[in-house]
């Protein structure tokens, strides 16, 4: 058999939990038999650097070690290589909504002050990180008035109200916060896997 180069990304500060949802996330799309050419025909990885970087540069450092054929990530048997990430921006997802909005994709700024204050209190959010947009990606029990509802003249945007909604707010740090980041955003796992 052979063996294909691979990368993969996970978030999370933990390289244990992160490598566990690299290894579901690729099984997931590439499925979960042997020689798929990923991840998931890994069983460990080594940390290359601790130090959050980029992701451009994660991706740079990830290519030339596998073309330099580095000992520690060179063998399709043996262990992925990790390398830390330092996300701008990011991705959180709110479950468990209720509320209102005339726009679901992008929400409207009601919806996306309300959501954010949600995120706030639940700490999904820091004090140091500014919500650019969202949408809603489930709405739980929607409900939308029938287009034969309103008046057929009438140009008023229509309410569309959801109980247990989940929606995904688009994240970014500010420059201070990131200069004083220690910890990754998630981990850049790479390497040789047999196909």
């Amino acid at each position: 058999m052979g063996a294909a180069p691979f990368s993969q990304y996970a978030d999370g500060p933990d390289p244990d939990a992160a490598f566990h949802a690299a290894r579901i996330a690729a099984g997931d799309e590439h499925g979960h038999g042997g020689y798929t050419g990923t991840i998931v025909e890994k069983d460990d990885y080594v940390i290359i650097t601790a130090t959050p970087m980029n992701p451009k540069k994660a991706q740079a450092l990830a290519a030339d070690l596998i073309d330099r054929a580095d000992p520690r990530i060179d063998d399709k048997r043996g262990p992925a290589g990790a390398i830390a990430v330092l996300r701008q921006t990011r991705t959180v997802t709110v479950d468990q909504l209720n509320g209102a909005t005339t726009s679901t994709r992008p929400l409207d700024e009601q919806a996306l002050a309300q959501i954010t204050t949600v995120a706030r209190e639940r700490g999904l959010i820091s004090r140091d990180e500014t919500v650019e947009a969202g949408q809603l990606t489930s709405y739980g029990q929607a409900h939308q008035p029938h287009p034969w509802s309103a008046h057929p003249r009438t140009t008023a945007a229509r309410t569309i109200t959801y109980h247990d909604g989940t929606a995904q707010l688009r994240v970014r740090k500010a420059a201070e916060a990131m200069a004083a980041q220690t910890s990754p955003d998630g981990w850049l796992f790479f390497g040789w896997a047999s196909d």
